[in-house]
């Protein structure tokens, strides 16, 4: 089968990055997998420097929901980091015929309060144009960090009805919990630690989360 054929059969996926990411953090994964199949790797819905107005994860959801619909794209196997998974999560939960398969690096369901103090004061400590220089609103960035620390996903897992592998890295310790939680809360999921990993594993464990993605999406 060639590569074209190949990127008309399979699902198109969809990868959403985390907050503090722009869409250029999926290049070292995109590239391995260019021409298996259609890739979008859209702005999070109110993460974007130039929107007005942050959304809730609701919104969020529903505004990427939309986004799909204006692409043609019935159903996508769904891929989202961090609060990206969060937002893949409540997508999967509010319109379940949307998505094929889902997978969640370093999600949550229920962020824990004292590590996003920590980490919205260590963002405070970031110069504007360091982050900027990304492609990224350190003042968006903030305002993200405030609406995911009231963010509770607990009622919404059962009702996600697509297959789900959730990721973590051994090292990422504040994100394990929060990675048990969503395997136990979704009915159709299983965890795997990926030995060696950090956190953004897009970022820092490519090649790694490519053969991840490869075995679940083919399977």
């Amino acid at each position: 089968m060639s590569g074209a054929e190949a990127q008309d059969v399979a699902t198109p996926l969809v990868l959403l990055h985390g907050v503090g990411q722009a869409p250029m953090a999926w290049e070292d994964v995109v590239v391995p997998l260019y021409g298996s199949r259609r890739i979008l790797t859209p702005w999070v819905p109110g993460l974007r420097p130039t929107e007005t107005q942050l959304l809730g994860l609701s919104d969020a959801a529903a505004a990427l929901d939309q986004q799909l619909m204006l692409e043609g794209l019935q159903q996508v196997d769904l891929c989202g980091v961090s609060y990206g998974a969060m937002v893949a999560t409540r997508l999967a939960a509010d319109f379940p015929e949307r998505v094929r398969r889902l997978v969640l690096v370093a999600g949550q369901v229920r962020p824990p309060r004292l590590a996003m103090r920590a980490q919205s004061a260590a963002l405070r400590l970031v110069p504007a144009a360091r982050l900027a220089d990304a492609g990224v609103s350190k003042e968006r960035l903030l305002q993200a960090l405030e609406v995911t620390r009231s963010a509770d996903l607990t009622q919404a897992l059962e009702r996600v009805q697509a297959q789900t592998l959730v990721l973590v890295g051994a090292k990422d310790k504040v994100n394990q919990p929060g990675s048990r939680a969503l395997a136990d809360g979704i009915p159709s999921a299983r965890l795997r630690i990926v030995e060696g990993a950090g956190h953004a594993l897009n970022e820092e464990a490519p090649r790694a989360l490519v053969e991840l993605l490869r075995d679940f999406l083919d399977d």
